[in-house]
């Protein structure tokens, strides 16, 4: 038996009348099988076996004879892995920058163009909205420090403000 078929969990053996029995062996020793169980438990072994060490180890160019090809300094030329865990690759120094927005600079940039829209809008008002709108949103005055200032009922002031925002509103659904 051949080296690689000692480790193995999985052998076919040949009985003394030619046929053949599938084993497998588990923790509490080895299991005879089916022919079609055994199969598919060397396809997965085997798949296993590959994603575990075949991409993994070590690979070196070859020429078309198969024979590993040398540098100017006569070591063999390694080939990258096929397969590398995003661990290793900042272990050795990788940088993995990116051309996409964080989601800081989206949300900040969202915000942004949001906030020029409002402006653009508010700036559609005539100039006694835009004093309105300023003073309670932007100067924080209460609609009662605002119609005292400006000689008008704090009703009046009220129902002038609701039809302010529902034109701003509009701006937004047109």
């Amino acid at each position: 038996m051949k080296n690689w078929q000692k480790s193995r969990n999985y052998r076919k053996c040949k009985n003394p009348d030619g046929s053949f029995s599938y084993m497998i062996k588990t923790h509490c020793g080895d299991v005879e099988v089916s022919e079609a169980i055994y199969i598919e438990f060397a396809k997965t072994e085997r798949r296993i076996e590959y994603v575990e060490h075949d991409l993994k180890r070590d690979r070196f160019l070859k020429d078309a004879d198969g024979k590993a090809v040398l540098d100017e300094n006569g070591v063999h030329i390694k080939l990258p892995e096929r397969e590398v865990s995003l661990e290793k690759l900042i272990e050795e120094g990788w940088d993995f920058t990116s051309t996409a927005q964080s989601p800081e600079e989206y949300a900040i940039s969202a915000e942004q163009s949001e906030v020029d829209e409002l402006y653009f809008n508010l700036a559609m008002l005539d100039d006694n909205e835009q004093a309105l709108i300023r003073a309670l949103f932007f100067d924080s005055k209460t609609i009662r420090e605002y119609a005292e200032e400006n000689g008008k009922s704090k009703s009046s002031v009220d129902r002038q403000k609701t039809k302010i925002l529902e034109k701003l509103k509009s701006f937004y659904t047109d």
